[in-house]
């Protein structure tokens, strides 16, 4: 398959015609965030945000109400790059302005983390590249113990923990109280159930 060229319809809306397997021309129309900043390979980061207790390990997740699912969606904690900033500034910015926590990346242990393209019938985000930032969050630090988002006027987000080994039950019984579940938690919480369920 080959890409024939791209047309900005509206801020955000693109057309792509491009080549199928067998050589005929179609076209695609889509979303594309335009705001990726000139010195960043993506344009959002998500953040894997995690407390170690006693009990086992947690995750940090938000409930956010996003207009065209016309739902609470159980999701990552998640931002935009801003230009100027490297990927793991905006994670501990963003992770800081939507949950109040701070956090310290933990770095890759081999070569350069791999860049995720967001689905392209995505409702909400549109199509965007992002890279996922595990973060350590330290549950004795006095600034995490009565964690103060700044959230930015008109946005309202819940924030809440997970353990590990409950995150896949907790997505099926938030999803029957009608939240939905965005995509990337939905693979990831499967995959955790994959590897209890094959022994990985």
């Amino acid at each position: 398959m080959q890409a024939h060229g791209l047309d900005l319809i509206a801020t955000g809306y693109v057309r792509i015609t491009y080549e199928d397997q067998n050589g005929q021309v179609r076209t695609w129309e889509g979303t594309r965030r335009p705001t990726r900043p000139k010195t960043s390979l993506v344009d959002a980061v998500q953040m894997l945000a995690v407390r170690e207790l006693p009990t086992g390990a947690e995750l940090l997740l938000e409930k956010q109400f996003r207009a065209p699912a016309g739902k609470l969606v159980v999701e990552f904690p998640a931002g935009l790059v801003d230009e100027g900033e490297t990927v793991e500034e905006a994670a501990l910015r963003e992770l800081r302005e939507e949950t109040g926590y701070v956090g310290e990346v933990v770095h890759e242990r081999a070569g350069q983390r791999p860049i995720f393209f967001s689905c392209e019938c995505s409702l909400y985000h549109g199509v965007s590249t992002t890279f996922m930032i595990q973060i350590k969050v330290d549950a004795e630090k006095e600034e995490n113990k009565n964690p103060k988002p700044q959230l930015e006027d008109g946005e309202f987000i819940e924030c809440f923990w997970v353990p590990f080994k409950d995150l896949f039950g907790e997505c099926r019984r938030l999803e029957t109280q009608g939240f939905a579940i965005d995509g990337k938690l939905g693979a990831f919480a499967e995959g955790l159930e994959a590897a209890k369920t094959w022994k990985i």
